[in-house]
């Protein structure tokens, strides 16, 4: 079975400001996606492995954890400035346990007068009894992290 999460935030800027600054910039992960404690950890730092910004498809993207685990990201897509598109080429023990596989899609489009709609999907594919039991547990958490990401990226986008 595959749980979806989705978050999404209006921001008063223009999409390729907003995608530059959410997706063309590779660090920036670590200062928008702080996590939602205590299921889900924080970003500490992300790095494209083997090249500079801004990622490419077939990209690897190594990222470190607030809980001190790390897991590896493959770039799917990434279609300045309306889509950026990712999967989980290394996951942590707990993602192992729950899942096959995470993809994710951002997507950016205008909304309004300089303005856009940033949508955030995850598709989560459950593994086992486990993922079938604590999967939807594990889903509001991380719906609320991807929510506090998309904000922290407008207080930035609108902070300029």
């Amino acid at each position: 079975m595959t749980i979806t999460v989705r978050a999404d935030v209006r921001i008063a800027r223009p999409v390729d400001v907003v995608f530059e600054l959410a997706a063309g910039r590779t660090a920036n992960l670590a200062r928008f996606f702080t996590g939602h404690k205590p299921l889900i950890p924080g970003i500490r730092s992300a790095a494209l492995v083997g090249r500079a910004d801004p990622p490419v498809a077939g990209s690897l993207r190594d990222v470190a954890l607030s809980d001190g685990t790390t897991i590896q990201e493959r770039v799917l897509a990434f279609e300045a400035p309306r889509l950026h598109r990712y999967d989980m080429a290394r996951m942590n023990l707990l993602q192992r346990v729950l899942c096959s596989n995470m993809v994710s899609e951002w997507r950016f489009e205008p909304d309004g007068e300089g303005a856009s709609r940033v949508t955030w999907e995850y598709a989560i594919h459950e593994r086992g009894l486990g993922g079938r039991l604590l999967g939807p547990l594990v889903a509001r958490h991380f719906q609320r992290a991807m929510q506090s990401c998309l904000d922290n990226v407008a207080v930035a986008a609108l902070a300029g």
